[in-house]
């Protein structure tokens, strides 16, 4: 596999591994509503004038910076276990 599609690959890992990070395990059992835009970005979908807790914005702005992020990422920058994921993923698809 080029290495073009390995990094695309890597990214997308990257992603998917922030957004269950950010809704299962930070957000997880927060009656508020978050939205995944088309940039991959978090949004917050509360009422007008409805009080957010300082973690849910900073749980947020943690995953909208580390988005931010991957588009400038190179291979190397990838964690051991993203690499690890990549392979699983290109060796079950042979």
């Amino acid at each position: 596999m080029s290495d073009s599609k390995k990094l695309r690959m890597l990214k997308e890992i990257r992603i998917k591994n922030l957004q269950k990070n950010l809704l299962d395990i930070q957000l997880k059992g927060i009656e508020h509503r978050i939205n995944i835009n088309s940039r991959n970005k978090a949004e917050l979908a509360a009422n007008s004038g409805t009080w957010v807790s300082e973690h849910i914005k900073t749980a947020i702005l943690k995953y909208n910076y580390e988005i931010d992020k991957i588009p400038k990422l190179l291979v190397k920058n990838f964690k051991p276990e993203e690499v690890k994921q990549y392979e699983e993923i290109v060796s079950s698809s042979k």
